[in-house]
């Protein structure tokens, strides 16, 4: 069997190599995808606690504490 990894990267018209215009796509999704990302964090971080969650987290907390009411 023949390896023909060597061809792929053979330079292009454009002046890239197909496996360095692959590394660039990847790069540019992945960046794109890291973006989408904190702006999605960041919304939820924005939003307020709903007041359910609230009151478990100070029951836990007081419980923690040892003056957990029952």
């Amino acid at each position: 069997m023949v390896d023909d990894t060597k061809n792929r990267g053979d330079a292009r018209p454009e002046g890239k190599s197909a496996g360095s215009r692959d590394k660039s796509e990847q790069n540019a999704r992945r960046e794109a995808l890291g973006t989408g990302l904190r702006r999605a964090y960041q919304e939820v971080l924005s939003e307020p606690i709903p007041d359910e969650f609230s009151s478990l987290l100070s029951r836990l907390s007081d419980a923690e504490d040892g003056t957990g009411e029952k």
